[in-house]
């Protein structure tokens, strides 16, 4: 079959039928709050909420 063949299959990047378009100015994965409730119970889990600030330099 030839790579530039196209398919009767949605593309999934298009989302479902009837999506509605996400706020661009709104947090993802939580509210302006969520960052300051966030606590580390031991070093590993620690570790992960450094790698998750997107504020820190890559490592």
């Amino acid at each position: 079959m030839d790579a530039s063949h196209s398919d009767d299959r949605p593309d999934p990047a298009e989302g479902e039928p009837g999506d509605q378009p996400v706020e661009q100015d709104s947090p993802l994965g939580g509210d302006e709050t969520t960052e300051e409730q966030l606590e580390a119970d031991n070093p590993a889990e620690e570790e992960m909420l450094k790698t998750l600030d997107p504020g820190a330099p890559p490592a």
